[in-house]
């Protein structure tokens, strides 16, 4: 699958300093998924003591990445 990342999404994980290896990892490998109804899915992987959350769309062969930020906790849907 093609992961493209948006202006957006490069943006804050550069500000984040977060790797692009925790995106794909995410992405590939998540421990939680909530589908929204809007079509941007939220994916989250633990990383140490915090959740790397991940908002995508996922559109045939290929997943756009909208943003990316750390969360404490994974929301209940």
């Amino acid at each position: 699958m093609k992961i493209i990342f948006s202006d957006h999404a490069n943006i804050k994980i550069a500000q984040r300093k977060i790797p692009r290896s925790y995106v794909t990892q995410t992405l590939s490998a998540p421990h939680f998924i909530h589908y929204k109804s809007n079509g941007r899915d939220q994916y989250f992987r633990k990383f140490t003591k915090l959740y790397l959350k991940v908002v995508a769309r996922k559109l045939k062969a290929r997943i756009t990445v909208i943003t990316v930020h750390w969360v404490a906790k994974v929301p209940h849907k």
